[in-house]
């Protein structure tokens, strides 16, 4: 019964954290979809977690998988959530989207104004490895902060 409880918990904390996200296209790929691939790698924090906390950040999750498998699902996804971007920074190579970083518009949650980001890795011109990556991170972070983080 106590494992129960603290799977409960847990799920709570996730889905919360999580709500940040909704109304995203980016929340697709996100929840454990793709982790059967053992090329993937998926990240999600959120709740009261030190490095959350120190980087002034309520969610972080991180994607990342080959590119010849990920790039043509990720890439229209983020397009069209960064269609609402506030702010913006995208570069093509190509025809493909090989950089972007969003400012997504705030929402509120909790009486508190959460700001939002995006952001997306092409490194197809890596001949091995090659890879996407895709970042969603929310909080009360700045612009500023925001991409030195990134950087």
């Amino acid at each position: 019964m106590k494992r129960f409880s603290l799977f409960l918990i847990s799920l709570l904390f996730v889905s919360l954290g999580m709500f940040a996200q909704n109304g995203l296209n980016i929340n697709k790929v996100f929840g454990g979809k793709y982790v059967t691939d053992p090329q993937v790698s998926e990240t999600v924090m959120t709740g009261d977690h030190r490095l959350l906390r120190k980087r002034n950040l309520t969610t972080l999750a991180t994607f990342s998988g080959p590119y010849d498998k990920y790039a043509s699902i990720l890439q229209p996804l983020v397009l069209k959530d960064g269609q609402k971007a506030k702010g913006r920074d995208v570069r093509f190579k190509n025809g493909k989207l090989e950089y972007a970083f969003f400012i997504l518009p705030p929402t509120v949650i909790e009486g508190k104004k959460v700001n939002r980001y995006l952001y997306y890795l092409n490194n197809e011109s890596k001949k091995q490895n090659a890879s996407v990556m895709l970042i969603y991170f929310d909080g009360t972070i700045d612009r500023f902060h925001a991409e030195t983080l990134i950087n």
